[in-house]
């Protein structure tokens, strides 16, 4: 535990596991979004990879670069960092305070572990659909290079002009 205690100890770690515990992220966004480098970011991240508290949850490809993987922290280990930390804050008056603590942390322990369940159900749809995304992405550029770029253009200029974006869908369709 103290291992985990030294990890977390760090600022930027903080900050990388505060940004992950919302919301899966790749080495570059966290860069951009912490203002620091991105080989600063990968080492902290690898920390916290072989730590547990960080998992890569799936790779997709950018047109702007190699293939970014995603991070996510570990919510159920979070979780339990949290709680530990509570508990070693509380202060045990009573036996009555502690019987009454232990119902209230039982229940809350059933709680985390069900919602510990559905945010893995919803991991893996999100990366189900990040994989569709990215196979709808792939369909539209081979779609879009095999049309003639000068049509296109006059094709969305004329959907501007007339505010009338149906005439891109009609195209793709009958392209499709």
């Amino acid at each position: 535990m103290t291992d985990i205690l030294d990890l977390i100890d760090n600022e930027i770690r903080r900050k990388i596991l505060s940004i992950l515990s919302i919301r899966p992220s790749y080495i570059f966004e966290l860069a951009k979004t912490l203002g620091t480098s991105q080989q600063l970011i990968s080492k902290h991240l690898k920390i916290l990879e072989d730590s547990g508290l960080v998992y890569k949850i799936g790779k997709f490809d950018s047109e702007e670069g190699p293939q970014r993987i995603l991070y996510k922290a570990n919510a159920p280990l979070l979780s339990l960092l949290q709680f530990i930390e509570k508990i070693s804050l509380m202060n045990f008056d009573s036996e009555d305070a502690i019987d009454q603590r232990d119902g209230d942390i039982n229940e809350l322990i059933s709680d985390l572990k069900s919602i510990d369940s559905e945010i893995s159900v919803l991991e893996s749809k999100i990366k189900e659909l990040i994989m569709r995304q990215q196979s709808i992405l792939l369909k539209i550029n081979e779609i879009l290079n095999e049309m003639d770029t000068s049509s296109l253009f006059n094709l969305m200029d004329d959907a501007l002009k007339r505010g009338d974006f149906e005439i891109i869908l009609d195209a793709l369709n009958k392209v499709l």
